[in-house]
C-alpha cells in the first residue's frame, strides 16, 4: 500500500474550498482554492511538499491582495446598475381603496390599487371603502395607512 498522493490531497482541499465558496458566495475561499490548484500541479510534477505549501499560501495571499486592491474597488461600478422597479415596487406611494376591512390583529384585509386586488396590512383598523396609501411591501402584502 503506497502513500497518499499529495496532488490528490490538494485537489480534495480545493474542492472543499470551492464548496464553501459556492455555499457562501462571498469571495472568501476562492483564493485558497486557486492556491490549492497551483499546489496540486506542483505536486503532480514531483515538487517538494514545502514548496507546494509555500506556493499555495503565496498564490492565495497574492490573489486576495489583488482582489482587495484592484478588483473590489471597481466592483462598485458593476453593482451600481440602475435598479428597474418591479410592478410591485411601483405601488409604493400609490393610493388605493379598501375592498375588505383591514384588521391588524388578524393580519388580513384587501385593497384595490391600479386595477388589482392586493392583500394589505396596517397597524390600525381600516374600514371597507376607505382610501389608503401604500407605505411599503412586506412579502406579498402591502403595508398601508389610511389617508
Amino acid at each position: 500500500m503506497g502513500t497518499f498522493p499529495m496532488w490528490l490531497f490538494w485537489v480534495i482541499l480545493m474542492v472543499a474550498f470551492l464548496i464553501i465558496e459556492a455555499a457562501t458566495m462571498g469571495l472568501s475561499t476562492i483564493w485558497c482554492a486557486a492556491g490549492c490548484l497551483v499546489a496540486a500541479i506542483l505536486a503532480a510534477c514531483g515538487v517538494d511538499i514545502w514548496i507546494q505549501i509555500v506556493a499555495m499560501v503565496l498564490v492565495s495571499v497574492a490573489l486576495f491582495i489583488l482582489f482587495i486592491v484592484w478588483i473590489k474597488p471597481n466592483m462598485k461600478d458593476i453593482k451600481k446598475v440602475d435598479k428597474e422597479p418591479s410592478n410591485a415596487d411601483r405601488l409604493i406611494g400609490q393610493e388605493g381603496i379598501v375592498t375588505e376591512a383591514i384588521d391588524p390583529i388578524l393580519c388580513k384585509g384587501q385593497i384595490k390599487i391600479m386595477g388589482q386586488v392586493w392583500s394589505a396590512v396596517s397597524d390600525k383598523e381600516i374600514p371597507e371603502d376607505s382610501k389608503v396609501i401604500v407605505k411599503e411591501i412586506k412579502g406579498v402584502k402591502l403595508v398601508v395607512e389610511k389617508i
